[in-house]
């Protein structure tokens, strides 16, 4: 699982999730961290703004690979115009000076919001089952919309033929101050996330795996865990959400296991070799332990 890149820039490295990034990919080559903050640690850390397009010229200098975190990661934490802004803007600012700077790889974290089934009206329908990667997208909230123009940008720079351009699409990443909701989230019929979870963990092992996969040009995976926080059979809560059962084009998935994700992880395990290595009953065990 080695990257295929000896120098590489993690933007947003010091983010919840950049830290887990940041600690997996260290070892394995010369890392750069850029965001805002001082990461934890010795990392080589440059300070800029993601938009900050100069500042990212200067930073790629020389560098192999991007791995682009930084972005607000929800629309509960900055206004729409500050969100839109600083996903849109600057993921065009990482690709335009990754390109110009000779960067090989971008891999860049989109989220599962852009199918459109958080924060969108609650009686919006998965048009099937589970959700793969070519299922359409249909966001409708600033920030979901701001990571399918993400994704739009994406692919835009890889057809170009200079850079490669992998999305990785997390589901919900869960953080230890959440584990002692997750039974509560599992057994709500509304979950606005379909009950689909990801350890971070994982998530940082995705984004290796993204960055060592060979013969790519442009490609899209969501990353989640296999299962869901339910407990109840998958397929019963979803018919007793909507009314209904979308048409269920991989039955097997839920014949193997019935509490599995709506979330189809068979391209990230097919062509990245992802499996989650957590799920929420190990998380809570965590507290268990600690208590």
């Amino acid at each position: 699982m080695a990257p295929r890149f000896e120098k590489l820039v993690c933007t947003g490295g010091s983010g919840r999730l950049g830290r887990h990034v940041v600690a997996l990919l260290r070892d394995s080559c010369r890392l750069t961290v850029l965001d805002a903050v001082p990461p934890n640690g010795d990392d080589a850390y440059v300070r800029a703004d993601i938009t900050d397009i100069e500042a990212l010229r200067r930073a790629f200098a020389g560098q192999d690979a991007v791995v682009h975190l930084a972005a607000i990661p929800n629309p509960r934490t900055a206004s729409p115009e500050v969100t839109f802004r600083t996903n849109v803007e600057g993921t065009f600012a990482v690709l335009q000076a990754a390109e110009e700077a000779g960067v090989r790889r971008v891999v860049v974290a989109s989220s599962d919001s852009v199918v459109g089934f958080h924060y969108n009206p609650p009686d919006w329908k998965p048009q099937y089952l589970p959700i793969d990667e070519d299922h359409p997208l249909c966001p409708t909230e600033f920030y979901s919309l701001s990571k399918q123009v993400t994704e739009t940008i994406c692919r835009s720079y890889a057809e170009r033929g200079r850079l490669e351009v992998v999305v990785i699409r997390p589901t919900h990443i869960v953080f230890p101050p959440e584990y002692p909701e997750l039974g509560a989230r599992g057994s709500d019929l509304m979950n606005y996330h379909l009950w689909t979870y990801v350890a971070p963990e994982d998530v940082a092992r995705g984004f290796a795996l993204a960055l060592a996969v060979s013969e790519v040009r442009y490609d899209c995976f969501f990353v989640s865990a296999a299962d869901g926080l339910n407990t109840r059979p998958t397929l019963e809560l979803v018919r007793e959400r909507y009314g209904f059962l979308p048409e269920i084009r991989r039955p097997e998935i839920y014949e193997r296991l019935p509490t599995a994700s709506v979330l189809d992880g068979s391209k990230a395990r097919e062509v990245l070799g992802f499996a989650p290595s957590r799920d929420w009953r190990q998380m809570l065990s965590t507290l268990a332990t600690e208590a």
